[in-house]
C-alpha cells in the first residue's frame, strides 16, 4: 500500500498568544525583547534561521532606540493575516528626532545624512547597515512620525509573500 502525503496543516495563532511591550532605556534592554521574540517565533513555527534573523531585527531596532531615539519601547505581537498567514509584528517607538532622509538611512554604509566617512566608522557604534538589514530580513517596513518621535513597524511572515518589503500600515 503506497503512502499518501497529507497537505500541511494550516497553522493558526496559538491559544493565548498575545503581544508584549518592553521599555527601552539602555543597552541591556535589548535582551528581554530578543528572548521574547525568539520564543514567540519558535511557538509560531519559524525555523531556527528565521528566529535568528528576527533576533537581529529586534536587536537592531532596540539598539537604535538607545543610540538615536533616547528612549522608547518595543512591541511584539503575533499576527494572522488572511492573505499571508501567520507572522510576527515588531513596533519600535522612540522619542528621537525624525529621519532627515529615510531613503539614505536604509542604504548600507549611510546614515540619515549620507554616506558615512570610513575614518568615522571606528568612532561610531555601528557600520550604518542596520536599518537596511531590518528591511532585508522582514516582509514589511513602515515608519510613522508622531508628535513625540516615531514608530517603525516591521512584519515577518512564516511563509514569505510573493512581494517583499511592502509598506505595512501601523
Amino acid at each position: 500500500m503506497a503512502k499518501r502525503s497529507l497537505p500541511p496543516a494550516k497553522r493558526s495563532l496559538p491559544p493565548g498568544a498575545a503581544g508584549k511591550t518592553f521599555k527601552v532605556r539602555d543597552r541591556l534592554d535589548v535582551l528581554a525583547p530578543r528572548q521574547a521574540l525568539t520564543s514567540l517565533a519558535a511557538e509560531l513555527g519559524f525555523n531556527r534561521r528565521a528566529q535568528a534573523e528576527l533576533a537581529i531585527v529586534v536587536s537592531e531596532l532596540t539598539s537604535n532606540i538607545v543610540k538615536y531615539g533616547v528612549r522608547g519601547s518595543i512591541e511584539l505581537a503575533p499576527i494572522e493575516d488572511a492573505q499571508h498567514g501567520l507572522g510576527v509584528v515588531i513596533v519600535a517607538h522612540d522619542v528621537g528626532a525624525p529621519f532627515r532622509d529615510l531613503g539614505m538611512a536604509l542604504q548600507d554604509g549611510c546614515d540619515d545624512r549620507g554616506p558615512i566617512d570610513p575614518k568615522d566608522l571606528l568612532k561610531r557604534d555601528g557600520l550604518g547597515i542596520g536599518l537596511g538589514a531590518v528591511v532585508r530580513l522582514t516582509h514589511g517596513f513602515n515608519v510613522e512620525y508622531q508628535p513625540q518621535g516615531k514608530a517603525i513597524r516591521v512584519v515577518r511572515y512564516l511563509r514569505a509573500p510573493r512581494t517583499r518589503r511592502s509598506i505595512v500600515p501601523l
